[in-house]
């Protein structure tokens, strides 16, 4: 219970950062007639043309993100204790694994991200100096948490670069689908980014 408890309050924390920041950029310089969810990109996508383009980039992030990760605990540049989350790893599955992995894996991680990675940075840069310089940016930006820790706290600087260019190119491909796929709207890089979490957390789960 103590760790589902300090789940929940560190992912109101990061989501509730991440909306404040939000907000305030866009209350400061970008109010807009048709609100701040809209401006974010928080809205279901007026056609379903992103769903096929979804389940391409889906597979291909999962490859690119992935295969790395098992050459490198293969090769024995990244052990378990490198990976070890104290709240479910080696847990197994009960109701409260499940609420933790819902908190960190759609909430905490794949909702506050994509809000700040693909809608805060992604979107603003890219409306004053347009779509691809956006995307490299947002992609440069979200690649540099998934591999620095690597690099700083373990001197695992080949893996620390290699996850900073998989989880950018990942990043690249999420942005160009919400924009070029579906009007705009998070809910495609949402979903694919909650399925890859929830994934990864169960992995945990299970030893």
């Amino acid at each position: 219970m103590k760790h589902m408890n300090d789940v929940l309050a560190s992912t109101l924390i990061q989501i509730s950062f991440v909306f404040i920041l939000s907000w305030i950029y866009y209350f400061l310089f970008c109010r807009e007639k048709n609100g701040f969810f809209n401006w974010i990109g928080l809205y279901i996508p007026r056609t379903k043309d992103w769903i096929k383009s979804s389940i391409m980039v889906f597979v291909i992030s999962l490859l690119i993100m992935v295969g790395p990760l098992i050459l490198f605990q293969y090769l024995g540049y990244i052990t378990p204790e490198m990976t070890y989350d104290k709240t479910i790893s080696g847990q197994g599955f009960s109701i409260n694994i499940l609420i933790i992995i819902f908190l960190k894996a759609i909430i905490q991680t794949a909702l506050s991200e994509e809000i700040f990675f693909r809608g805060l940075i992604g979107k603003r840069v890219a409306n004053k100096f347009g779509y691809r310089a956006g995307n490299i940016i947002q992609s440069l930006v979200f690649g540099l948490p998934h591999g620095l820790p690597f690099m700083i706290i373990y001197k695992q600087y080949i893996v620390g670069i290699v996850l900073i260019i998989t989880a950018g190119i990942v990043g690249y491909l999420q942005f160009w689908l919400n924009e070029k796929k579906a009007d705009g709207s998070l809910v495609p890089s949402i979903t694919i980014h909650s399925i890859m979490n929830i994934m990864s957390f169960a992995s945990k789960v299970l030893g």
